[in-house]
């Protein structure tokens, strides 16, 4: 009993602290600005497609009705998670406190915040049109020049590996054997 009491305190105390000393709401190096851009442009894809299905459909039969609730929770869904990743992604990690453009930074991303309710209560394309240029010009605050995800990296560089050393096999291969050409 006093084991399992003591395995109990130990793994408390480790929980507590690992809570204590981590910064981050997402762990470093899991997530990059490229990342999220592209998951957020996606999300603005699935906007755009849900508002021009919804101003395009009839939705006069049963059937269409729940092709036009679909389209109403895709478009809602999607810009839940834009709101999501601009708060836990940037705002929580990525903007701090006293640097020089981060007023300019917490406007935009207010903005942006807005622009996902305005989203989700009309199925105006041009709400998504205003989002998506006000995203271009946030992205570009975060772009850094040259740089490079060290994970893709490291998978482009083992992907090179693996085809040099098949390339290698190949050259290796004995090709003193007979073949039959006379097919």
């Amino acid at each position: 009993m006093k084991k399992i009491w003591l395995l109990t305190l130990v793994l408390l105390i480790c929980w507590v602290e690992e809570k204590v000393m981590s910064h981050c709401q997402m762990p470093c190096g899991i997530y990059h600005d490229e990342m999220v851009f592209s998951e957020i442009d996606q999300y603005v894809e699935t906007m755009v497609k849900a508002m021009s299905m919804l101003n395009e459909g009839k939705f006069d039969t049963v059937q269409d009705r729940n092709t036009f609730v679909r389209w109403v929770m895709q478009k809602e869904e999607s810009s839940d998670h834009i709101a999501h990743l601009i708060s836990t992604y940037f705002l929580q990690q990525k903007i701090k406190p006293g640097e020089d453009d981060t007023l300019k930074k917490l406007v935009s991303a207010h903005r942006l915040l807005c622009s996902t309710v305005a989203i989700k209560q009309h199925t105006d394309l041009k709400i998504v049109d205003e989002f998506a240029g006000e995203w271009e010009k946030f992205k570009l605050m975060f772009h850094v020049e040259g740089y490079a995800c060290k994970v893709e990296m490291l998978r482009i560089k083992a992907r090179e590996d693996k085809q040099k050393a098949l390339e290698e096999a190949h050259h290796d291969h004995d090709h003193d054997h007979d073949h039959d050409h006379s097919h």
